[in-house]
């Protein structure tokens, strides 16, 4: 599926939220804490799902999992002849700029996340890939980087953008509109709701899918699109990865299970609040994408467009 949008839409007043938010502060104890079990779903610590093509073995995960990080190198369109600089905006462990920086020997990363443990991971990885001098991570927020105006080549969120607030998502876009130069693009692959108001069992499954994995809300997907034209980006396209990511999803009960038994022992039946709301998560997650008139899991691209840079 893919969907090209109207340069305009007119942004619909978000709903009212019905529950306890999560803060900025549930978020990051929730990755601090979760780090080292996120090892378990990928040696690389790839914390997303994967990209399948008929070439890929679906029973191996990691391979599903880097061509994800491919993906988002793709759709950046980079000209991998000229030096550019890029920006991961909730990196996890850098994963997909370290995949990138592998690939792409004249590519320069900043990735920035706000848990300080995750670039402990990052800069260790880095250093084993032989990529440590041409990425640099920032621990920020997102929303407020600190880094400077219209420098990057390109920038992207991979499962990260629904950490930020609302379900428009305009802290986060706002921000990347700053970071991009005229004409470079911005690629979010995540989860969207498809109606801001979920049906009763599809809602109930995505609350308890987000206070699990500390989410204040997914992204609406056409409020998102909206928002990222009110923010000067153009050529907004939407893509459905359902059926790509589909093959890494169905790995998750067995390996959630074993994980779960696993953890159990070596903690002796007891595991952290935390600990225990990210295994209930990733259950969650396979059950909320059998959801389709209410869920789906997207690319989103889009073009920040060189008439509209200086009025954002």
């Amino acid at each position: 599926m893919s969907d090209t949008l109207p340069q305009r839409i007119a942004l619909p007043a978000p709903a009212a939220p019905s529950h306890a938010p999560v803060t900025p502060s549930d978020t990051q104890d929730y990755f601090t804490e979760v780090a080292d079990d996120y090892r378990a779903w990928s040696p690389g610590y790839n914390m997303h799902f994967g990209f399948w093509r008929a070439s890929l073995n679906p029973l191996r995960r990691e391979g599903m999992l880097v061509e994800m990080n491919r993906a988002v190198g793709r759709a950046l369109q980079l000209d991998a002849a000229r030096p550019a600089c890029v920006v991961d905006l909730g990196c996890g462990a850098g994963a997909t700029a370290r995949t990138l920086a592998m690939e792409h020997p004249k590519l320069y990363a900043v990735t920035v996340t706000n848990v300080a443990v995750q670039n402990t991971i990052a800069a260790r990885l880095d250093a084993g890939a032989g990529v440590a001098d041409r990425v640099a991570h920032v621990e920020a927020d997102y929303t407020r980087t600190g880094l400077p105006t219209a420098q990057a080549d390109g920038a992207w969120a991979v499962e990260s953008a629904c950490y930020a607030s609302g379900a428009t998502k305009a802290d986060f876009v706002a921000e990347a509109a700053r970071l991009l130069k005229p004409g470079a693009r911005l690629v979010v692959i995540d989860g969207f709701l498809l109606r801001r108001q979920p049906g009763r069992i599809a809602g109930w499954l995505h609350r308890l899918w987000a206070d699990s994995w500390a989410v204040p809300t997914l992204a609406t997907r056409d409020d998102f699109a909206a928002t990222l034209q009110s923010h000067g980006f153009a050529q907004v396209e939407v893509k459905s990865l359902r059926w790509r990511v589909a093959p890494s999803a169905l790995h998750i009960p067995v390996l959630a299970t074993r994980f779960t038994l696993a953890e159990l022992w070596k903690a002796r039946g007891r595991l952290s609040p935390w600990r225990r709301k990210h295994i209930v998560a990733s259950y969650c997650a396979l059950a909320l994408g059998l959801f389709w008139r209410d869920f789906d899991y997207c690319m989103v691209t889009a073009v920040r467009d060189a008439s509209e840079a200086g009025r954002a």
